[in-house]
């Protein structure tokens, strides 16, 4: 019985983190494709995107014709239904095997941190030609038969989930702006020198770090200052600003650091959370699949309460905002009436923001959207870059055990529920933004491999399922060499998921 129920289980997180597990061995069937197409030309991985990853060869620009080759190839690899062979191995034999072929890039890795990697190192390869992964992975032929691969500028796109891309995608691609803060960041990192793991342990090594931090968080400040500009500046002079994001994606400190912006302009600014309009829980829907209430969709939130808030503010009427408070019986009224002038900007922040059920045919208010997330674009190696969904997983395991009374077990069995609300209720919604805002920051996967041992304890798991999600992030955060968070600055959007912010959430 309780195999039958583990299995079942696993299916729905597989089902619900499809994208992840088509994904990696959609990876190991492209390296072999260009090594038996191109063999003496090198690639590089740069990031993830929706349901794929961009790349591009390192020495020359694909063509359309380059790419029906390499993608016949795969089709052929797919058809033939060879099967991985997959070995979990000592550091040494890894790195030998590595070594004879040629891949400087997880050389690098490896030996830039000091690490017996007692439980060993997953390689997946398919007649002989191979890849460096944390976790076994599942062969789908069938679903990865629809795969993609297209030029795209002067690199590629390589799409395990088609569905997932063209939903999240604009039919434009040029003019997207996810893919703009993508590339913006990509060419940050290069010009500090820091593009993977090894890199970000080597400035660590060498003393580098505290300049580093600096740098990174003035980057990302500049960044923020430059969108409050476009809002001040914008013809329409909308008032009221969505700002939106999936979880753990640093909203409430963004909103935050906008409204200093916007203050240091000489602006008045109030901050809303969408956090304090949720209904109560025994209004909140249950997941058929988890059993557990669905706080992520945006039917928990008592959207009709919200628009008459907004409206009362802007019409300069006094009221008693509503505050959640985490007793399940839903927003009360604060006991201190707020008022507002005409010309306060105000900031509304929730992973809903962008959301049109929200706001669209309920407000006559011009708006200005904004839409926060962690675009990560550091890489494990060459060929696998560090996913932007395992990096906000991360930031949110962290959070909810420091500070929410969440264990490891909670975070990862609700993850499949968070997932699929982005899939369906956020991520479509990302281009309809004015602006993105990058809030990852490049140094700080490493402060969260300063936490780890003490949080993602794998003799704690509920399950196998658990069990093995936790050793794979665990395996990640062993890469990196870690960072004590002493000189991170209070204001840093680091400080909403490990303590120590001046702001207040």
């Amino acid at each position: 019985m309780e195999t039958t129920k583990l299995k079942g289980q696993q299916e729905t997180l597989f089902s619900k983190t499809a994208f992840r597990s088509l994904l990696e061995p959609l990876l190991v069937l492209f390296n072999k494709a260009v090594a038996d197409v191109y063999e003496n030309h090198e690639y590089y991985i740069a990031y993830s995107i929706p349901g794929g990853v961009y790349g591009y060869f390192k020495d020359f620009t694909l063509t359309e014709q380059d790419a029906l080759k390499i993608k016949n190839r795969i089709k052929k690899l797919i058809s033939e239904d060879i099967g991985f062979r997959q070995e979990i191995l000592p550091r040494e034999k890894i790195l030998r095997y590595f070594k004879e072929s040629n891949r400087e890039d997880i050389l690098e890795l490896l030996k830039s941190k000091d690490d017996n990697f007692d439980e060993g190192l997953h390689l997946a390869h398919l007649n002989g030609n191979g890849e460096l992964f944390f976790n076994h992975l599942n062969e789908q032929y069938e679903r990865l038969n629809r795969f993609r691969f297209v030029p795209y500028k002067k690199g590629f796109f390589l799409i395990a989930d088609p569905d997932f891309f063209e939903r999240v995608m604009p039919k434009r691609l040029e003019i997207s702006k996810y893919l703009k803060r993508f590339d913006e960041s990509e060419e940050s990192m290069k010009q500090l020198g820091i593009e993977s793991i090894a890199q970000l342990n080597e400035v660590i090594d060498n003393g580098e770090l505290s300049e580093f931090i600096k740098i990174s968080e003035a980057y990302q400040a500049k960044r923020i200052g430059r969108i409050a500009d476009n809002i001040v500046s914008h013809p329409l002079k909308p008032r009221l600003i969505f700002l939106a994001g999936p979880t753990s994606s640093g909203k409430t400190t963004s909103a935050n650091r906008l409204a200093i912006e916007l203050k240091a302009m000489g602006k008045k600014v109030l901050i809303m959370s969408l956090d304090n309009f949720y209904l109560p829980h025994s209004r909140i829907p249950f997941d058929p699949d988890t059993g557990l209430q669905n706080f992520e969709q945006i039917t928990a939130l008592d959207l009709e309460l919200f628009c008459n808030t907004i409206h009362q503010l802007m019409d300069g009427e006094s009221i008693h905002m509503p505050r959640y408070h985490f007793d399940g019986k839903g927003a009360i009224p604060d006991p201190s009436p707020s008022r507002i002038e005409p010309d306060t900007y105000i900031i509304v922040e929730g992973i809903h923001g962008l959301n049109p059920d929200l706001w669209q045919n309920k407000m006559d208010i011009e708006s200005y959207r904004l839409y926060v997330s962690a675009l990560n674009t550091i890489n494990i190696h060459d060929h696998l870059p560090l996913s932007t969904s395992d990096h906000r997983l991360i930031r949110r395991l962290v959070r909810d055990h420091l500070f929410r009374g969440y264990s490891f077990n909670e975070t990862i069995k609700r993850w499949p529920d968070v997932m699929e609300n982005e899939y369906h209720s956020i991520f479509p919604f990302q281009e309809s933004a004015h602006a993105i805002f990058n809030s990852s920051l490049i140094y700080e996967i490493a402060v969260f491999a300063h936490y780890a041992p003490g949080i993602l304890r794998p003799a704690e798991a509920e399950n196998e399922i658990i069990k093995e999600e936790v050793k794979r992030l665990n395996r990640i955060l062993d890469l990196l060499k870690p960072i004590n968070p002493n000189e991170i600055p209070p204001t840093s959007i680091l400080r909403e998921f490990i303590g120590g912010s001046s702001f207040t959430y």
